[in-house]
């Protein structure tokens, strides 16, 4: 059974607006998520970078 996604996303968003509570933007959290995994990579390459010279 398939379900049309926007739809349902645009429903949830109305809901949510009538009881008074922002859902976060999507573009926000994407751009979170992909700060975090770039962070965690970047991390992860120093070390190692730090391990081989030391």
């Amino acid at each position: 059974m398939k379900f049309n996604r926007n739809a349902l996303s645009k429903m949830m968003s109305e809901i949510s607006q009538e009881l008074g509570v922002d859902a976060p933007k999507k573009r926000k959290m994407r751009n979170t998520l992909l700060w975090t995994a770039g962070s965690i990579a970047g991390y992860y390459l120093m070390r190692k970078i730090y391990n081989r010279v030391k």
